[in-house]
């Protein structure tokens, strides 16, 4: 519950500055077009800076909720990768509350698989929906 609520308030707090501050905006515009950016007075090597940093401090953050929920291993990527990737494309490139309400989808219908099914269906069930999902709306439930 705990990680939860603070990767609730993370995509609010991260939604709101990517759309309302200079900065956020001009994270957005630096893989787009780096002269334009030096035309509104933004340093795009500055700015790449900043969203590495930002990056970093999100990934530090996802891993101290990760220890909350269970022993932490250098071989764990493996668990969570393939997941990572369905709720992304789920939600839409580019869409962070998407993102949210796709991660939300996924573990609910995860868990009715593994309750009904069991634990090995559960990872089929994902990727099934993925695939389901890029026939029906290639472009993810929040994606433009």
């Amino acid at each position: 519950l705990v990680a939860f609520a603070v990767a609730l308030l993370l995509t609010l707090v991260l939604t709101v500055y990517f759309s309302k501050t200079f900065n956020g905006r001009a994270i957005k515009a630096v893989g787009q077009d780096e002269s334009a950016l030096r035309l509104m007075g933004a340093n795009p090597v500055k700015i790449k800076q900043l969203a590495f940093g930002i990056a970093t401090a999100v990934n530090a953050l996802a891993g101290a909720m990760l220890i909350i929920v269970g022993p932490v291993e250098p071989a764990m990527d493996r668990i969570y990768i393939g997941r990572t990737f369905c709720v992304v494309v789920l939600a839409g490139l580019g869409s962070m509350s998407g993102t949210l309400v796709a991660g939300l989808i996924l573990g609910v219908v995860e868990s009715v698989v593994l309750m009904t099914f069991g634990a090995s269906w559960a990872p089929a069930v994902s990727f099934g929906l993925l695939l389901v999902m890029l026939g029906v709306r290639p472009q993810g439930l929040f994606g433009r």
